[in-house]
């Protein structure tokens, strides 16, 4: 068996699956990804690593119960304490993920000014003040969820899936639908950094979720990509709880 000295475990627990990672310190040493439907699964992978860990976050959208053998958890809400100041004006309907990505930045980049863009299900804009408050930031439909649209609102208008675009404008419909929405997202998030760096100065601009992949193009400004983002910025309000 493997110990760590220090050592939290995160639990993600969203609409359709679950995500562990076992941090020492700041570093993920052991992660997993789990289904919604698979709690049996869930619980046999925690109890077969319950002795590396002590410290245990939850962050959950579902109202499953886990079986955990520790006695210290914390369950993330709008009255967790965190390690950043929280100006948004209704923290009961701010997402988890959202709050996470926020104290990610911060720990990432103290004393600076961040905006964290998730490309999810939803595309999430967050803003970081270099004092360490949250401010609040956008929510917009995200790429599957824009594809989607196009073909349920529209008679005739196929449902089409991301994928690599090379052309500045479409030839066809297929094309003219990719260029549309997955240019359409490029130009946003560049008008949205734009637009915070004339309000804020200097920006650092985060960029984190599972459609990333899809948006590699150079920006105006200089991209930290990272996918754990959230999963690290739970581990700092543990920690700082804990």
């Amino acid at each position: 068996m493997l110990y760590f000295y220090v050592v939290n475990l995160i639990i993600d627990q969203g609409n359709t699956r679950t995500k562990l990672a076992i941090f020492d310190e700041k570093k993920i040493v052991r992660e997993a990804i789990f289904s919604k439907n698979e709690q049996a699964k869930t619980e046999k992978w925690l109890e077969k690593h319950h002795n590396e860990f002590q410290n245990v976050l939850i962050s959950s959208v579902t109202d499953i119960e886990l079986k955990i053998s520790v006695s210290k958890i914390i369950r993330l809400d709008h009255t967790t304490d965190l390690p950043i100041f929280n100006k948004y004006k209704t923290p009961q309907t701010l997402g988890n993920d959202r709050l996470a990505n926020a104290v990610g930045a911060w720990a990432k980049n103290p004393q600076k000014n961040s905006l964290v863009i998730d490309l999810g299900t939803c595309i999430k804009y967050d803003l970081v003040s270099a004092d360490g408050a949250y401010l609040g930031g956008n929510i917009s439909p995200g790429l599957e969820m824009r594809y989607k649209a196009l073909n349920h609102y529209t008679d005739k208008l196929p449902l089409l899936k991301a994928g690599e675009i090379d052309f500045n404008y479409g030839v066809d419909t297929p094309t003219s639908l990719m260029e549309g929405v997955q240019h359409g997202i490029y130009h946003e998030i560049n008008g949205f950094i734009e637009r915070y760096s004339e309000e804020m100065g200097q920006l650092t601009i985060f960029m984190s979720g599972g459609d990333l992949k899809y948006f590699d193009k150079e920006y105006k400004s200089p991209i930290f990509a990272d996918s754990t983002l959230t999963l690290f910025g739970l581990n700092e309000i543990l920690k700082h709880n804990a």
